[in-house]
């Protein structure tokens, strides 16, 4: 079990790699994160600060509380923001009723409603029974809103961000 964990964690690490400094790259291209993550790498084409920076708070994880914490803390998150984002098609569904579908929620509106309902069990599991990672976990999301926040009121104010 203990090798499995292993390949587990670097894959998950190795997907993580690719597709965080992509998130910060297109938020700061987007106006909603600091302008220098969206810099790209003249030779490589990459958006290299923002891998660094994934780099650096992928390590201050790691050194903060080892593997198993890291486990329990990104897993509190990701399946927090899976539920989020799949509740999400409820809503645009009741806002927006004429809209153009460009996917299909198979099962719909059971099999979203009953992830998003395995989502909300999974993580007030984690709360309840392992507060520690569950509640730092909560703190690094609820650091985040007054930054974005913030950079949203930059955002709004700039006339090129506005139109992005």
């Amino acid at each position: 079990m203990g090798g499995v964990s292993i390949v587990s964690l670097a894959a998950s690490i190795s997907a993580m790699t690719f597709a965080g400094p992509r998130v910060y790259y297109a938020m700061a291209r987007d106006g909603l994160f600091f302008s220098q993550a969206a810099r790209v790498h003249p030779r490589f084409q990459t958006p290299a600060l923002a891998i660094v920076a994934q780099a650096v708070w992928s390590g201050l994880l790691v050194l903060a509380g080892g593997a198993s914490a890291l486990i329990r803390y990104t897993g509190f998150a990701l399946v927090l923001f899976a539920g989020v984002a799949v509740a999400a098609v409820f809503v645009l569904r009741r806002r927006e009723p004429q809209a153009p579908r460009s996917f299909t929620a198979v099962g719909y509106p059971i099999a979203p409603a009953l992830f998003t309902l395995v989502s909300v069990l999974i993580v007030v599991n984690a709360v309840y029974s392992d507060p520690g990672p569950s509640g730092a976990g909560m703190l690094v999301i609820a650091a985040g809103v007054p930054l974005y926040l913030i950079l949203n009121r930059r955002r709004q104010r700039s006339p090129y961000l506005a139109q992005v």
